[in-house]
């Protein structure tokens, strides 16, 4: 067998144990081993788990992570984790979209609905008579009825954006002068990518995406911690793309907090994962400054703080 492929699938078997659980995966060496020089001496090299054809990872890697490592070896790509459901019944639902002129004026409305029904719509208002004119034969797209519109599951979730006295506007584009760096490092893989392979946003404010977000970070901090760095640079192009299409709400704002403080708990400073997860917090700051959940991020201080602080200052 000549090709890479056939390479791979003759090379001797190495067994991995992984997660809490203890499973022991047993896969091909040849793929794992041409990610890094780092996996190639622990699968080749002089070390005991070369000997033994063993290495236990229980502790430091999950078995989904270690699953997309192993997707990622032999395709070169891997599938992004899935996401959850909210718990709870009751939640209080995010406020309408305000115009930024109105924002002082504007009230705040909350929303409180079973975790079973839909979404509420705002009740159309009342059409002024019509006056005497010809009918046009044809409607234009503005004057379509309300009904006709696509439904959009975020109407009355999202949150605001609010100025106040940090003007935060001009921190909106930092995340997407950072994400544009990572997907134009990636451009080939995105060329060819598959659909399963391909990150997206939520769907629905119901989702809990910190599963989705942690997972790409938890195989961030194994790639870079074995010198994969094709993987690592995947990932933070992962991670972006579906931070760019996430959709922000007040039951949301955990997730990516949870992301922060995983992100600053396994890396060390300067790392890139810390600089995309801050960036992003920082170019929604118009958004989640007033909340809760950001302001004990804020208040567990740490370097989180100073990067953040750094990144509004420069």
């Amino acid at each position: 067998m000549e090709s890479e492929f056939g390479k791979y699938i003759s090379s001797p078997l190495f067994t991995f144990v992984v997660g809490q659980a203890r499973k022991e995966i047993t896969v091909h060496s040849g793929p794992l081993a041409s990610l890094s020089s780092t996996l190639d001496k622990l699968i080749n090299g002089p070390m005991m788990e070369a000997k033994i054809r063993q290495a236990d990872w229980s502790e430091v890697v999950e078995e989904d992570t270690f699953v997309r490592l192993c997707e990622y070896a032999y395709m070169r790509d891997y599938t992004p984790p899935s996401c959850s459901e909210r718990e709870g019944k009751n939640r209080s639902y995010c406020p309408s979209p305000v115009p930024a002129s109105d924002m002082e004026q504007a009230p705040v409305q909350e929303y409180v609905e079973a975790a079973t029904e839909e979404a509420p719509e705002p009740e159309p208002e009342p059409e002024p008579e019509p006056e005497e004119v010809p009918v046009p034969e044809k409607a234009s797209e503005s004057e379509a009825p309300a009904e006709t519109q696509p439904y959009n599951p975020f109407d009355g979730f999202i949150l605001p954006y609010r100025e106040k006295s940090i003007w935060s506007r001009h921190l909106r584009d930092k995340f997407g002068d950072l994400s544009v760096r990572y997907t134009r490092s990636n451009d080939d893989v995105l060329s060819g990518q598959k659909a399963k392979f391909a990150p997206t946003g939520n769907s629905h404010p119901r989702e809990d995406f910190t599963p989705v977000f942690l997972g790409h970070a938890k195989l961030y901090i194994l790639a870079d911690t074995y010198g994969i760095s094709s993987l690592a640079d995947l990932v933070l192009h992962k991670l972006a793309t579906t931070l760019t299409y996430f959709t922000l709400c007040e039951d949301n704002i955990s997730n990516v907090a949870e992301l922060v403080r995983f992100s600053y708990q396994g890396t060390l400073p300067h790392d890139a994962l810390r600089a995309l997860a801050t960036t992003y917090v920082v170019s929604m700051l118009g958004q989640i400054g007033e909340s809760t959940q950001f302001q004990e991020l804020l208040a567990e201080g740490g370097d989180f703080v100073f990067d953040f602080w750094q990144v509004i200052w420069g």
